[in-house]
């Protein structure tokens, strides 16, 4: 790769960690938080959904103004809400400050979280996108891996504001990096399968209304739907009704997290073997087989539960860099807004889904089977699609 295209790759990823980084890295500060604000610790966690309904509704903002404006201004705006919105957390005097500067730090994740994506459909289509988007999928695995040991030894060294301060440096020097290594350009013209760009009119309708956007958009949707269940149900069924320790339950939380690092690398070559289409229906395959085996498995066994799991949150690495790249492909034109209107979909669809779980009247591991056989929906309409496709290709030939 040359060098002229491996620095801007860098500063791309190097934006991937920050959504996820703001929610892992301050988790184990929150006993100290609560102390510092006299609060208590359910106040202190709606700072998680403040921040998550932030970074949903506001990619929808954030994908307009990336394709208007391009996609390194839409970085640096990110960057500097989330830098600033950091530093607000920091100085926080009191709770309502506090709730209000983590939705800046919201606000400034869309824009980059989405600034990334539109940036590789810019420059990349088909496999090659969806490669870099399961690279992608690998990074946000790893930091609730790494995430909050490096907020305890910040919090353990300072206070609750180091990881804050952590966050404003490090949206700092990407800053920095983007105003140098990226270009200002604006998206390319280039529709992929419409003939005459002039005559395409890229707005929410054109977007909503194409089968293949809403087909992958919901493949997308059910499994991290899936993936948020997990991670709002495995702490009950470990600690609350197994027993565990919570050290017991970190490192059983790491290896998941580990196995899906593993996927997300081996996601590429799977795409290069089986192509895009034939990849998500395996992700979606799978964590419809770890969607049966919970409901199949012994509630009393919590080691059934974490494989079965663990199959789920594999199947969503393997599939989602393919998903988004062919959710994505049609709109090259406009990949900001088709970016933040996936995103949306993916994030609020998926946070309805898993808060719909937690109100199920069943037992905690059949609560995440039902999430995780949603998926076969999605996996019905891409079989259906492929028959389709081989039928009207069988009538031409």
């Amino acid at each position: 790769m040359t060098k002229h295209k491996l620095l801007p790759l860098i500063i791309i990823f190097s934006l991937v960690p920050l959504g996820p980084l703001a929610i892992d890295v301050f988790l184990p500060s929150i006993p100290q938080m609560v102390d510092f604000f006299q609060s208590t610790n359910a106040e202190i966690q709606l700072t998680i959904a403040i921040y998550v309904l932030a970074l949903g509704f506001s990619q929808l903002i954030a994908g307009v103004i990336s394709d208007n404006y391009g996609r390194k201004v839409s970085i640096l705006v990110g960057l500097a809400l989330y830098g600033l919105g950091s530093l607000a957390v920091a100085q926080s005097p009191s709770i309502l400050f506090l709730y209000t500067s983590r939705g800046i730090q919201g606000l400034g994740a869309a824009f980059t979280m989405v600034s990334a994506m539109a940036w590789i459909r810019d420059h990349y289509d088909g496999i090659t996108a969806g490669k870099w988007m399961s690279y992608m999928g690998g990074i946000t695995s790893v930091v609730p891996t790494i995430a909050p040991m490096l907020g305890s030894v910040i919090a353990s060294a300072w206070d609750w504001t180091g990881g804050f301060y952590l966050m404003a440096g490090i949206a700092f020097l990407i800053f920095m990096l983007t105003l140098l290594g990226i270009k200002s350009e604006k998206p390319t013209s280039v529709t992929t399968g419409i003939e005459d760009p002039s005559t395409f009119t890229c707005n929410l309708k054109d977007i909503l209304s194409n089968k293949q956007f809403l087909t992958y958009t919901l493949s997308s949707m059910v499994s991290f739907g899936g993936l948020l269940s997990y991670v709002a149900i495995s702490p009950i069924v470990a600690i609350k009704e197994a027993g565990f320790s919570q050290v017991t339950f970190a490192t059983f939380f790491g290896v998941i997290g580990l196995f899906q690092i593993i996927s997300s690398l081996m996601a590429p070559k799977l795409m290069a073997k089986l192509g895009r289409q034939k990849t998500v229906l395996f992700g979606l395959t799978i964590i419809a087989i770890g969607g049966i085996g919970l409901f199949l498995s012994n509630s009393a066994n919590v080691y059934s539960f974490f494989v079965m799991a663990g199959l789920g949150c594999a199947g969503f690495s393997l599939l989602i860099g393919a998903a988004t790249s062919l959710s994505l492909e049609p709109f090259k034109f406009c990949a900001g807004l088709a970016t933040s209107i996936d995103g949306f979909i993916r994030m609020v669809g998926g946070a309805l889904l898993a808060a719909f779980a937690s109100y199920i009247d069943l037992v905690s591991f059949n609560k995440l089977g039902v999430i995780f056989i949603c998926s076969l929906v999605p996996l019905i309409l891409i079989i259906f699609d492929i028959r389709k496709d081989k039928i009207a290709l069988s009538v031409e030939t």
